[in-house]
């Protein structure tokens, strides 16, 4: 039962750090964002 207590202890949080992190690091790999002046190139 201490094992299964101390594997929980480590693995919740653990968990929930790596979903956060999945979460905030997604636009990093999403579609690339459209020029910042896009009248700049033709002019």
């Amino acid at each position: 039962m201490k094992m299964l207590f101390s594997w929980l202890l480590i693995a919740v949080p653990l968990t929930w750090g790596v979903t956060q992190s999945v979460k905030k690091a997604m636009p990093l790999f999403a579609s690339p964002a459209p020029p910042l002046n896009p009248a700049a190139p033709g002019k």
